[in-house]
């Protein structure tokens, strides 16, 4: 599955994140290095995807991502909330699309944050102050480190999920067979 498998077509608009993907797409749309960029950024790597995402588990992600205050597994059982944004919506092409978008989008808004906080922390260490700079990487571990590993593994498993949606239409499973693949895969 390519990148442009998962973000051809028009970007989604629909979900309260269009501006947004539009501001990506324009940026993109400009300048091909920087297309290329975020290809190669956004797109799971050969590391994360190695034994099946097993990178994430040694990691424990997965872990944080049951946690997270935004949307994970365990915080929506307590509140009750669906966290919309933080859902894939649907076992259908645009669904994932909008999906993989968010997340690049979530990721993207942590990023800066990061840089931020680990030029913080080393400017810090480098002027003796040990225990501030420990105390900044360990709020960016929390804060941005983790989080963007949560979204990086999220559009893994989105990616793996059209993956074999792909050569399941190949094989020529019924769609009931598919739609049970894409429940048991999230």
């Amino acid at each position: 599955m390519t990148y442009d498998a998962v973000c051809l077509g028009p970007v989604p608009q629909g979900d309260g994140w269009g501006a947004i993907y539009r501001s990506y797409a324009r940026m993109a749309g400009l300048m091909p290095p920087v297309r290329r960029l975020a290809r190669s950024y956004f797109m799971p790597s050969a590391l994360e995807r190695w034994r099946d995402g097993a990178v994430f588990q040694y990691l424990g992600v997965h872990l944080f991502g049951r946690v997270i205050p935004t949307g994970g597994i365990s915080i929506r059982r307590v509140t009750g909330a669906r966290m919309a944004p933080y859902t894939l919506s649907g076992v259908s092409l645009e669904s994932a699309r909008q999906f993989f978008f968010r997340t690049c989008a979530f990721e993207s808004a942590h990023f800066p944050f990061f840089i931020f906080l680990l030029v913080l922390a080393v400017m810090r260490y480098a002027q003796g102050q040990v225990d501030l700079a420990a105390e900044n990487t360990l709020v960016n571990l929390a804060v941005n480190i983790y989080p963007i590993m949560h979204h990086r593994r999220t559009r893994y498993r989105i990616v793996r999920l059209l993956e074999r949606k792909q050569r399941a239409i190949k094989d020529t499973e019924t769609p009931s067979q598919l739609a049970k693949a894409d429940r048991d895969s999230l």
